[in-house]
């Protein structure tokens, strides 16, 4: 994991991943002096964190982490990332034929 002041900031859609294995995706970022200042919501809806901390790009899970967490994705993660892939492989715009 790369510390937070490489060159990937977290940003708002970006996912986190917190210690205990629960996925977000970040609403607003904003870098501060002891950390990001962050909102983000929770991916099946039911609730919103907002907090302060210091953050590590996972860029091997492609996610954002608290500093100093070494946990694993979620299998959620995984399969949400190889749809969100399919997804944006088909054409934008229906060709005509």
């Amino acid at each position: 994991m790369a510390p937070e002041s490489g060159s990937h900031a977290p940003a708002s859609g970006d996912t986190l991943v917190l210690t205990d294995g629960r996925l977000f995706t970040l609403t607003n970022v904003e870098n501060g002096v002891r950390g990001w200042w962050f909102s983000a919501m929770a991916w099946d809806g039911t609730c919103t964190l907002h907090g302060n901390m210091r953050l590590e790009w996972d860029a091997q899970a492609n996610v954002w982490r608290p500093a100093g967490a070494r946990e694993a994705v979620p299998a959620v993660v995984a399969a949400s990332r190889s749809r969100v892939a399919r997804r944006r492989s088909e054409p934008r715009h229906p060709q005509l034929e």
